[in-house]
């Protein structure tokens, strides 16, 4: 299997894992010392555990609140040495509220058929607005 038919793999068990919460299918697919970062806030965090514990959350204090997610790759999955690259394009629905819609890219770097590092790239400017749609129309407002 290649690196590209293992990411695909991992993204397709992430977009189960979406839908029924279980993230125990995802450990296959990470090295029990692997890495995740994002380069729009600055933050990496290390070991299995917490990878998926970091991705959960993302999933479950934005993703999930919406009424709709569609994730489109825009390039990739293709790869480079040990990486696997993709760019991407999110959509999210929320009732009563206008659409909005993301764009970024993730690299994959694999040590044998693992994930070692997962880096996700969005401009600041692209997390800037992402976090000002979840400020206006996801948190709880004052009465």
């Amino acid at each position: 299997m290649s690196l590209v038919d293992r990411f695909q793999a991992y993204a397709d068990d992430f977009e189960r894992t979406f839908a029924d919460d279980d993230w125990s299918r995802l450990e296959q697919y990470f090295a029990e010392d692997a890495a995740y970062s994002t380069t729009a806030n600055g933050l990496r965090v290390d070991g299995r555990p917490t990878v998926l514990a970091v991705l959960q959350a993302s999933v479950s204090s934005f993703d999930r609140r919406c009424s709709t997610r569609t994730l489109r790759t825009t390039k990739g999955p293709y790869e480079r040495s040990n990486e696997v690259h993709r760019e991407w394009v999110a959509t999210y629905t929320l009732d009563g509220a206008p659409d909005i819609q993301i764009s970024g890219s993730e690299r994959a770097v694999y040590h044998g058929d693992r994930i070692h590092l997962l880096e996700v790239t969005m401009t600041p400017e692209t997390l800037s607005r992402l976090m000002s749609y979840a400020a206006t129309h996801l948190l709880p407002r004052e009465s």
